[in-house]
């Protein structure tokens, strides 16, 4: 370890400055994204008489999700204790990669197939469904490729 380096830390170092400006940094990100959050929270689903409550509900339900993820954005990785120093090149990214080029191909086959259905057959369906539809295919498509590669390799 050099002079000018921390050893590392449960909660890590921001990637340009200390653990204090990380916490900083993260809980006014956080705050101000969950603000932006109880602000349309708010205008969308409550009435007039209850816009402020509805805001500040939705404000505090997405406060630890926002500081987390702006926490996620700020870390330098090489200052987390036991964090991997590579994690692209492990085999759970390298099963990743495979499953999610395999899933890409097969929805394309999907949305090839679909739409010749649907143009020569004249079947309507609502959009939403259709998309819906897409989506959980390529979740489930996902899911039993990388669990099938986690297990041939695994």
């Amino acid at each position: 370890m050099s002079a000018n380096q921390s050893p590392a830390s449960r909660w890590g170092r921001a990637r340009f400055g200390g653990p204090g400006v990380l916490l900083l940094l993260s809980l006014a990100g956080g705050m101000l994204i969950s603000g932006g959050f109880g602000v349309l929270g708010g205008m969308m689903v409550a009435p007039d008489d209850r816009m402020l409550l509805a805001g500040a509900l939705f404000a505090v339900m997405t406060l630890p999700a926002t500081v987390a993820l702006v926490w996620a954005m700020l870390v330098d990785r090489s200052t987390l204790r036991g964090a991997t120093s590579d994690p692209e090149s492990s085999i759970e990214g390298r099963w990743y990669d495979k499953a999610a080029a395999a899933v890409f191909t097969d929805l394309l086959l999907v949305c090839g197939l679909g739409a010749t259905v649907f143009a020569f057959t004249g079947l309507q369906a609502p959009i939403n469904l259709v998309l819906v539809a897409v989506l959980v295919v390529g979740m489930a498509d996902f899911g039993a490729r990388y669990l099938s590669l986690k297990r041939a390799e695994g």
